[in-house]
């Protein structure tokens, strides 16, 4: 019986020893660490040209970037690329930064941002941009005319003549005063200029809507002015103002509404130009 039993206790201390030598075996496998190799740091760069320096619009970057797994260009107009060496057409002149963001497998990035100037070589940007209706052609009009004609001395051509000492002036002024490009080619307009004439500021037009239209019937308010731009007084004469609007489409006409003046009942206008989408 004795016997019987040791033999027991020893198969009981066997096997419990087998158990403990098993888990502290398991135990010392899951906590080896096995150190993990780093990779090279990701690197990012690019170079860019104009393949076509007619097409202005159109670039082609060249990435020159290192150790990435994986990358992604933005050009600054919600236009992206996984390409490594893409070609970007933007869809018009402008300011826009380029990045090139790169990553590595564990998770490391780089980043190269370039603020790119893309700009139209028929703009003379000195002058705010071309008047269209010199450039490529069109005609101009107006609905009330000056008393004795559009080729007097201030008829309504001298609106578009390019030269700030002439001006345009109608008498009887009502506040319906339209004057309208058409077009040769429609265009896509951003910006447009008008400049004061040269005497009595309460001629001066007050309130405005600059207007565009695909058939000259249906026209779609594209900016609005409320408050004259120019100071009541004598010094303000013959001053340009540029301004800039949200605009995408290419119209074929474009028209400046005159509603109101300072309160003659003359209004006057030394210089009215349309202009390219500026940057």
């Amino acid at each position: 019986m004795k016997s019987n039993m040791k033999r027991l206790l020893g198969i009981c201390s066997l096997l419990l020893l087998i158990v403990v030598l098993t888990v502290k075996c398991k135990k010392d496998k899951v906590e080896e660490i096995v150190p993990e190799v780093e990779e090279p740091k990701p690197t990012a760069g690019f170079t860019f040209v104009k393949p076509d320096t007619l097409k202005f619009l159109e670039y082609q970057f060249t990435g020159s970037a290192t150790n990435y797994r994986n990358l992604l260009w933005q050009f600054g107009d919600d236009s992206t690329s996984v390409e490594v060496n893409p070609k970007h057409t933007y869809r018009f002149p402008g300011k826009y930064k380029v990045t090139l963001t790169t990553r590595n497998g564990q998770g490391y990035t780089a980043a190269k941002e370039v603020v790119l100037n893309v700009v139209d070589p028929t703009i003379n940007y000195s002058i705010c941009g071309e008047n269209y209706i010199k450039t490529i052609g069109g005609k101009y009009s107006v609905n009330l005319e000056a008393g004795a004609g559009a080729d007097s001395g201030e008829g309504s051509k001298k609106l578009v003549d390019q030269d700030i000492n002439t001006k345009f002036l109608q008498a009887g002024f009502d506040g319906t005063q339209k004057c309208t490009f058409e077009l040769n080619t429609p265009q896509v307009v951003g910006a447009y200029t008008l400049t004061s004439g040269n005497d009595a500021p309460d001629r001066d037009p007050r309130f405005w809507i600059l207007q565009g239209s695909l058939d000259g019937i249906q026209y779609t308010d594209l900016h609005t002015v409320t408050v004259c731009p120019w100071e009541n007084n004598d010094s303000s004469r013959k001053q340009t103002k540029l301004f800039h609007f949200d605009n995408y489409i290419a119209y074929k006409f474009y028209r400046l509404y005159i509603k109101s003046n300072r309160g003659s009942r003359v209004f006057q206008l030394a210089e009215w130009t349309i202009n390219k989408k500026q940057p």
